[in-house]
């Protein structure tokens, strides 16, 4: 799944072809499978997060970023990504952790592949 997803980006669809993005998808879709299919979101590094293209146009430098993985309604694996910062670390990761798996929830409900207006994530 993770060498076979895309980012939906305003100006079209890029496959995510990064090592280190396609590493981190690697091991989120791995922890997926072994919770038997159910959503899982993990901490990427600030590479992972940049190897993804749609990161590098909203990075924030010294953010902390979590990667959110499952299946679609058509049974796809989809992913999403959200950065936060804030002084407070824990705070940042709670907030980062809980908009990945929203934005995910929202990838996932719908069939087809997802508007780059609607949810920034992707498809595999």
């Amino acid at each position: 799944m993770a060498a076979c997803c895309f980012d939906f980006l305003k100006d079209g669809i890029k496959p995510i072809t990064h090592p280190q993005a396609v590493a981190a998808l690697t091991r989120a879709f791995r922890r997926m499978i072994e919770a038997g299919g159910k959503p899982v979101a993990i901490p990427v590094s600030e590479g992972e997060a940049l190897g993804f293209p749609e990161r590098k146009a909203d990075h924030l430098p010294g953010g902390v970023t979590w990667l959110a993985v499952g299946l679609d309604v058509q049974g796809r694996g989809s992913y999403a990504l959200h950065t936060a910062q804030s002084d407070d670390r824990p705070v940042a990761h709670e907030v980062a952790r809980s908009l990945a798996l929203a934005r995910l929830a929202e990838v996932c409900a719908s069939p087809g592949f997802p508007s780059p207006f609607v949810a920034k994530g992707g498809v595999a």
